[in-house]
């Protein structure tokens, strides 16, 4: 499990700043979005049997931009289908999740999460994991730091 500190995030540029850190991305790391999906779906240098991100403070991730939040959201879909499918840099499957960490009291600073919601203290889902929902689909677009 690695823990993306969500207030590093405010910006792409945090963002993309955050995830390297966090996950020891290689210096090859383009600070876009396209390659933020590209190494989601490698981590050749992280070896493991799955992978779980947390993501403290959410509500701080990228605030002021929800075009970009939502980006953010399908590029971590796109990661956890292509571990879930074996379509990843070397053909391995491995679970993959990502939980976006939020108190009751931030919650409300983000209009729309579009993210299915649960307790930490919720019991009785065995059955049922988290899914990302997106009303519409967004283009992924480059930002560069």
């Amino acid at each position: 499990m690695r823990t993306i500190e969500g207030k590093k995030c405010r910006t792409t540029s945090g963002l993309f700043d955050e995830f390297a850190h966090a996950l020891s991305f290689p210096e090859y790391f383009g600070h876009n979005w396209d390659a933020l999906e590209e190494c989601l779906a490698d981590f050749e240098w992280l070896p493991a049997k799955g992978y779980i991100l947390l993501i403290s403070n959410a509500h701080a991730v990228l605030p002021d931009d929800e075009e970009e939040y939502e980006t953010l959201l399908e590029v971590l879909n796109d990661a956890g289908e292509a571990w879930s499918k074996g379509q990843t840099v070397d053909g391995r499957s491995a679970p993959f999740h990502v939980v976006f960490a939020v108190t009751a009291e931030d919650k409300s600073t983000r209009h729309r999460w579009e993210l299915e919601e649960f307790s930490s203290t919720e019991q009785g889902r065995s059955g049922r994991k988290p899914l990302q929902k997106r009303s519409a689909p967004s283009k992924k677009k480059s930002a560069k730091k």
